[in-house]
């Protein structure tokens, strides 16, 4: 026997309508059973959805080590390429001022003297721009030449200035780029790129 939901009789245990009231005894799932079919496949989507995303998520995360690149860095003497542009820093120098009587120019910290030869080995025309070379150090701060610096070796020494020059396909120049930089800078590199949108290459010029 069983309790009626509605009038509170009892009914046999398995009626599904009370025979005094009428009322229905079956639960809701069994009076709407495809409705509850349709719920049950709705739930289910979800779970599957929300399982997949996180198992999705964490193998994108694991993966991530693998994928990454890392860069060599070059030293002295040897040649890095970046698309069609290979460097090879030869010679590094320092000094306080450069330039002669008439056109002296004294550092704000040091100046870095880097000798670069650039060889094209594309097939077409490249010309040197200053986006293309800069130094960094340990601090990742980042220099671009010091236009004093150059100005004052250049009009001294007659020294080829990099920048703006046109290198032809198989072919290669030579010159000296001038930074100015903190007397204690350390972990100095220099990063070169084929054009503004190249991915670069380091040369490690610590002294």
């Amino acid at each position: 026997m069983k309790e009626c939901k509605a009038c509170k009789s009892e009914i046999d245990s398995k009626a599904t309508k009370c025979p005094k009231c009428g009322a229905d005894q079956r639960t809701w799932f069994r009076r709407h059973p495809v409705l509850t079919v349709i719920l049950a496949l709705i739930i289910l989507g979800v779970i599957i959805g929300l399982t997949g995303k996180k198992d999705q998520g964490s193998n994108t995360t694991g993966s991530k080590p693998t994928t990454q690149e890392t860069k060599a860095t070059a030293k002295i003497g040897e040649t890095v390429q970046d698309g069609d542009l290979a460097f090879t820093a030869t010679t590094v120098t320092t000094a306080n001022s450069l330039g002669n009587s008439f056109t002296s120019s004294k550092a704000q910290g040091i100046f870095y003297i880097v000798t670069l030869e650039i060889e094209n080995k594309g097939k077409e025309t490249k010309t040197i721009d200053s986006s293309m070379i800069t130094l960094t150090d340990s601090q990742d701060r980042k220099f671009d030449r010091s236009i004093e610096g150059q100005t004052a070796k250049g009009l001294s020494q007659g020294k080829v200035d990099l920048f703006l020059q046109q290198v032809q396909p198989g072919l290669s120049v030579t010159g000296d780029i001038v930074f100015d930089i903190p007397k204690d800078a350390t972990g100095l590199k220099l990063v070169v790129k084929s054009s503004l949108f190249g991915s670069g290459q380091e040369i490690d010029i610590e002294k």
